[in-house]
């Protein structure tokens, strides 16, 4: 496993490479067309609310552990919080939307454990090969934990849109990366919803490796359909890539 900050620049001659984020928004226009989830500046403000709980949790988890009980929600998550009320459907929306993020990002702090340890993987970006589909799969891995019984990691990641299409991409993606990269599955997938509190277990046992496979594997093929090529190399797109990584490190 290697660091995407390592990475040379791929030509176009090397592996195929499958970003998560690629995929999650390939999935999530399936569900609905990008361009009614926009606003004014290009963003829907879902999009603008996921960069600012990222900011939120990275800071968090940055900080030493036996600083974290003096941090403050509402003080990480206004740090990146859109400054445009207009981004919102309201004003009203927009302050409600704040607060209700703020409380539950406190409520998840404070219930999360693992009290006393930092992360082993905290907004970071990593390549692995994947042989069986001849292929390079990237994941940007939100916060990851070592499970309580040292076989595996706890996966857990931070959402805005809780979309189910999406969040089964998630779990196949990270089943396969951790498989190639750990030679072992994750521990535990959660999902954590930041506008309803909910935390969303994406569970493995229905599902076996192979079709975690098969479900890249089609993807991947659905994705060059769409795109008329394996990678998008679109502004928007490498706009995204860039603010996957490198938004949510602290400034």
């Amino acid at each position: 496993m290697r660091s995407e900050r390592e990475l040379p620049t791929p030509s176009a001659e090397e592996t195929p490479l499958l970003q998560d984020h690629q995929l999650e928004r390939w999935l999530s226009s399936a569900r609905q067309p990008d361009t009614t989830r926009k606003s004014d500046g290009g963003y829907h403000w879902t999009q603008r609310v996921q960069y600012a709980v990222g900011h939120a949790v990275n800071r968090y988890y940055s900080a030493q552990p036996e600083l974290r009980n003096h941090a403050d929600a509402g003080e990480l998550v206004d740090y990146r919080w859109p400054r445009r009320i207009a981004y919102f459907d309201s004003e009203k929306s927009y302050w409600e939307l704040k607060d209700r993020v703020a409380r539950h990002l406190q409520s998840f702090f404070a219930a999360n454990g693992y009290e006393g340890q930092r992360p082993v993987m905290l907004y970071e970006q990593f390549e692995t090969h994947v042989a069986e589909l001849g292929m390079n799969l990237s994941m940007i891995f939100q916060a990851a934990w070592q499970s309580d019984d040292g076989e595996g990691i706890h996966l857990q990641k931070f959402v805005v849109d809780v979309d189910p299409e999406v969040l089964d991409g998630y779990r196949h993606a990270a089943r396969v990366f951790c498989r190639q990269a750990f030679g072992t599955d994750p521990a535990k997938i959660e999902v954590y919803s930041v506008l309803d509190g909910e935390r969303i277990h994406l569970s493995l046992d229905d599902v076996s490796y192979e079709k975690s496979l098969d479900y890249l594997r089609l993807a991947h093929s659905g994705m060059e359909e769409t795109n008329g090529d394996q990678t998008c190399t679109c502004g928007r797109c490498k706009q995204d890539a860039t603010e996957s990584v490198a938004a949510f490190r602290l400034s």
